[in-house]
């Protein structure tokens, strides 16, 4: 192919132009960034321009005539002086020293220069001009570049991949400490001068070897480039490694390849631990695969990412339909009574929320299609170094267990049931006379019955009872006939019991021994009742004798009256006289002895009359605070209206002074005695769960409290027993309580005594209300009340009794209101923290635990001051007053209390402004 001459412009080529003139061309020189210089023959300075002082850092007056090779290190002085030399002699030469040679500053430091010597043909004199250079920016650059190909090489020699690095016919240029490492196990040198020798031999993972011409670096210098490719090389000790070959072509500025670079990661290890998950992923999916459990797992939001066959098929839910979903919101978000269970009453959600783990918890969730489902569930937090990653669940189906579990129970209740109705003693004993079972009416057994199983009759009866009970059930296994008798048993608290029992035999196989059924039957008061039958019959056949005998007697008096006072009248004579006296005297005694037999085995009769006990009450308050002293205050609460009742006052008025005499007893170091009346309306409930013995209706109470020692529950059980006195010898008969117990009992009432050790003690009298006397009729007075409805507000109920506690919920469940329940105030200050939406504190005052009721009310407060406080006791407001002060705003409820009361005074009390703020 030709070459392109390069065009002339014609008429450029006809124009002159003229150089550029002296000294045009002694200002460029001046001006020039080299230092330029010329010197004399001698090598003294006679021209110093700009770009030499620039860089020598000299004024160009200080330099003329001074010797050019002081601005030299005296180590360049001789080579300086040859090249001078050389130039002189040889004209048109041009002597460079070129990278060979450096000048020094005017501050003393030293530069490297090229340097270019020569001597001007028309000069006339012998001068050389001397051009000088700095290098030193050249040669930092220089320096920095070899600086960074070092580290850069380090860098390699350091990498945690082996990296290998060839020129174009394949010869090494770099093989890295790792590549070494990789190659023969060590750091030494491969010995090879080919990378592709690294190896003895190279594999593809399916197990076929690698062509050379196959391998990424011979690949890399024909220009192909290789990512990732994963290969296994075996040194040649035969051991293998699992690596991952990305490599390469290096090209240059004109896209010529120069060599190839490869980068083997080394991937053994993470082949091994990828292995090993994988098995443990096939192992936990055939685990989880074929599970009787529901399995989920989640994130730490609670939101599913992972659930097993059996929980699809328990719930009905397909991955699709669940993952990505709340747990919570897919399966348990409602009570099985429909109300939305909060996240933070979610067993399932504290998990993930709060690392809290569970384990057999029972509870309630949903299917797809809504159907409930009682599974039995355990939780594990997933979590790496402290930070929560999700949960995983475990749910074991429960649902046909419980319902067969549910189902047993109702038919054991049943049967438990008739069991109990049974009013019999049911014992179930081995052939031994061993105590297996005791079914119904242990409080016949008059011990306590936890006592009593496994022990042997002849540990607990008298030893010819049990010999002859031991003989009768032997007799009933011999002959698996019923055998019966009758025995006598000695109780500490209620004296000689006699017992009809009945035998029969059991099945061996159902307890695993022989074994009989034991039917005990109390027949005391059958016996007592056939005791009062006959002596009534006596009483009667004396009665009928004494009638007719008092008859005669009286007809007889009759004659000898009527005859001794004609007799009177007809004698003057005093004598005869006083001795008519003292015969008339005789018949009116033998008149009183008449009419007691009349009267024989019959109660002294009551002569009841409405009254109305505030009369009473203030009338003898009077009497009682003269007589008590300072030490005890006497107060009176005597309510408004109140109705009448019928009793005999005089009668009432002793068993009154009788309860204050047990007051002051109870008082030695002074205290309150405390006198309320109050109407109060009994229902059926609370008959049932207080009083017993009377009938529902409206009564009108007397309340006697005081603030003394108070009694045990042991005392309490004995105190209306005739005789029984808690006070010493000589000062107390034992009468006083049973005495005034028979007068309520007689005057169709019933008294409630309330006590606590060192929290004093409260009798109330209940008398029936006699509504007539009162001017009001039961209608009137007694109509139905409208009961307040509650809108759904949250209640806490804390009573220790369980019978109450279960009587105040049902009464507010019914109500319309949500409630909880607690025992101890620690429990309910439990439920509190937990539950912030309770509304109410409906607390008993006396509570076991070394907590009141009012201790609870100031905590709860202190938590939340918005609370409102309901109290209720057996005790008097009055008498509680005594002994704590109640928060500001909290109201009191006497038990025990009717529904419609505890209505209104919720109503009441939720209907107030907070008597205290509201924290945020």
């Amino acid at each position: 192919m030709a070459k392109r001459k390069p065009s002339v412009d014609g008429d450029a080529a006809q124009r002159t132009f003229e150089p550029p003139t002296a000294a045009e061309l002694a200002e460029i020189v001046q001006l020039s960034d080299d230092a330029i210089i010329v010197t004399d023959e001698a090598l003294r300075i006679v021209f110093f321009n700009d770009g030499a002082q620039e860089t020598f850092g000299y004024d160009r007056a200080e330099m003329l005539g001074q010797p050019l090779p002081a601005l030299l290190p005296d180590r360049y002085h001789d080579r300086f002086h040859q090249l001078a030399a050389t130039a002189l002699r040889v004209p048109k030469s041009v002597q460079r020293a070129r990278g060979l040679m450096g000048g020094v500053r005017r501050d003393g430091r030293e530069f490297p220069a090229e340097i270019s010597i020569f001597k001007p043909m028309r000069a006339q004199a012998r001068r050389l001009t001397v051009i000088l250079r700095d290098f030193s920016e050249h040669k930092q650059a220089e320096t920095e570049l070899i600086a960074q190909r070092d580290l850069l090489e380090i860098i390699l020699q350091q990498a945690a991949d082996a990296i290998v690095v060839c020129d174009a016919q394949d010869n090494p240029i770099l093989i890295n400490a790792a590549a070494r490492r990789l190659a023969l196990g060590d750091g030494r040198d491969t010995g090879e001068s080919s990378p592709k020798y690294l190896w003895g031999k190279a594999y593809y993972p399916d197990g076929h070897p690698i062509p050379l011409q196959a391998w990424p670096l011979q690949q890399a210098l024909r220009g192909n480039t290789t990512a990732g490719a994963e290969a296994r090389v075996v040194r040649p000790d035969g051991i293998y490694h699992d690596v991952l070959i990305s490599a390469a072509p290096i090209r240059n500025a004109l896209q010529k390849t120069m060599g190839a670079v490869a980068i083997f990661s080394d991937i053994t290890e993470r082949k091994r631990v990828e292995e090993k998950l994988l098995y443990q992923l096939q192992l936990t999916q055939g685990i989880t695969d074929s599970a009787t459990e529901s399995i989920f797992v989640t994130n730490a939001k609670g939101e599913v990412t992972f659930l097993n066959p059996e929980a699809r098929k328990v719930f009905d839910f397909t991955p699709e339909e669940i993952i990505g979903t709340s747990l919570h919101d897919a399966i348990h978000h409602h009570y099985p009574d429909g109300r939305p269970i909060p996240l933070e009453e979610c067993r399932l959600g504290r998990t993930y929320i709060t690392g809290e783990r569970i384990r057999d918890h029972e509870d309630t969730f949903q299917r797809k299609d809504g159907a409930i489902l009682t599974m039995s569930c355990s939780s594990a937090l997933l979590e790496n170094k402290g930070k929560r990653l999700g949960a995983v669940f475990f749910m074991r189906d429960v649902t046909a267990r419980r319902r067969n579990e549910k189902a047993l129970r109702e038919s054991a209740a049943r049967l438990r049931a008739i069991i109990n109705a049974v009013p019999d003693l049911l014992l179930v004993l081995d052939q031994d006379g061993r105590y297996l079972e005791i079914l119904s009416q242990p409080q016949l057994l008059y011990t306590d019955p936890t006592t009593l199983k496994g022990r042997l009759i002849s540990e607990i009866l008298p030893r010819e009872d049990a010999g002859r009970a031991l003989e009768v059930i032997q007799q009933t296994l011999a002959t698996r006939q019923a055998q019966s008798f009758e025995y006598e048993l000695e109780t500490r608290k209620l004296g000689k019991r006699n017992f009809e029992v009945r035998t029969a035999p059991l099945d061996g196989l159902l307890l695993g021994r022989p074994a009989v059924v034991l039917l005990a039957r109390d027949i005391t008061q059958h016996r007592l009742t056939e005791s009062s039958l006959r002596h009534a019959q006596k009483m009667e056949a004396v009665g009928q004798l004494t009638g007719g005998v008092a008859h005669d007697f009286n007809n007889l008096l009759a004659v000898i009256l009527g005859n001794l006072e004609l007799l009177a009248e007809a004698l003057a004579d005093p004598a005869l006289l006083d001795l008519v006296r003292r015969a008339l005297g005789a018949v009116e005694r033998g008149t009183t002895l008449i009419q007691r037999l009349l009267t024989f085995s019959r109660q002294q009769p009551l002569r009841p009359i409405p009254i109305n006990l505030n009369t009473l009450v203030t009338g003898i308050s009077e009497l009682v605070r003269r007589s008590l002293g300072e030490m005890i205050e006497v107060k009176t609460q005597l309510a408004p209206k109140l109705f009448s009742t019928l009793i005999d006052p005089s009668e009432f008025e002793s068993a009154l002074l009788n309860l204050v005499v047990n007051a002051r007893d109870a008082m030695p170091g002074g205290g309150q005695l405390i006198l309320e009346t109050a109407n109060r309306w009994v229902s059926e409930e609370a008959a049932r769960q207080y009083l017993f013995h009377v009938e529902s209706g409206q009564y009108v109470m007397l309340a006697v409290s005081d603030t003394g020692t108070g009694m045990s529950p042991e005392v309490l059980e004995h105190v209306f027993e005739p005789f029984f006195t808690t006070k010493e010898v000589g000062q107390g008969s034992g009468l006083g309580l049973s005495m005034v117990y028979g007068l309520v009992k007689q005057s169709g009432g019933h008294i409630h005594i309330y006590s606590e050790r060192d929290q004093g003690t409260s009798i109330r009298i209940f008398l029936p209300a006699a509504l007539a006397q009162s001017g009001t009729t039961p209608e009137e007075r007694l109509g139905d009340t409208p009961l307040y409805a509650g809108q759904g507000q949250t209640i806490l109920v804390v009573e220790d009794e369980a019978q109450v506690r279960r009587l105040a919920v049902h009464m507010l469940q019914n109500l319309g209101y949500e409630t909880f329940e607690a025992d101890t105030a620690a429990a309910a200050l439990a439920i509190l923290k937990v539950i912030p939406r309770i509304a109410v504190l409906f607390t008993d005052v006396v509570l076991p635990g070394g907590q009141s009721g009012v201790d609870l009310a100031w905590k709860a407060l202190q938590q939340r001051p918005d609370l409102i406080i309901l109290f209720t006791s057996g005790y008097t407001e009055t008498h509680l007053a005594y002994f704590s002060s109640r928060p500001e705003g909290s109201e009191f409820l006497s038990k025990p209390y009717r529904k419609a009361e505890l209505a209104d005074k919720l109503h009441t009390l939720l209907a107030k402004p907070p008597a205290r703020p509201a924290t945020e």
